[in-house]
């Protein structure tokens, strides 16, 4: 079992991904069979359990929260074990992910693909639109620009 699932009935994670992902409570309705009450009820108890689920996720990775978007499943935080910047991920696809701020050569990893893949999904269900010269990005310096790792 996932940490997301364990907080989330398979319906309240399809309801609340479906907006996450940008259809409107009353699409939702409409594709459901469900009035748009029915759907604001659900996505208001989904928010609340996707905020504990991040907030858990943080604290067992050893993270101090900056941020959460529980509409969108994402929290930001700082790692006191590796003192790098950490953002924690939600979606229906890949579950919940924790990617580490890093410096490092992405090209002799056996998960070069597998990261790339994943960030590329990240920026498309985001709505994000990556340049050729960003396609073209080892996965650590893509996650950096997506994921709002860049120094303020």
């Amino acid at each position: 079992m996932s940490v997301i699932t364990g907080y989330l009935t398979p319906r309240l994670f399809d309801i609340w991904d479906m907006r996450r992902t940008g259809l409107l409570q009353s699409d939702i309705a409409v594709k459901l069979g469900i009035s748009r009450q029915a759907v604001n009820q659900a996505l208001l108890e989904a928010t609340e359990k996707v905020t504990k689920a991040l907030t858990e996720a943080a604290m067992i990775n050893k993270l101090a929260v900056e941020s959460i978007d529980s509409t969108t499943g994402l929290l930001t935080g700082w790692s006191r074990e590796f003192s790098v910047k950490a953002v924690v991920s939600v979606t229906k696809r890949d579950g919940m992910q924790v990617w580490y701020e890093h410096v490092a050569d992405c090209a002799p990893c056996n998960k070069y693909s597998a990261c790339q893949a994943y960030l590329f999904r990240f920026a498309s269900e985001r709505n994000i639109k990556l340049t050729k010269s960003q396609k073209k990005l080892p996965p650590s310096k893509l996650a950096k620009s997506l994921l709002g790792m860049n120094e303020n």
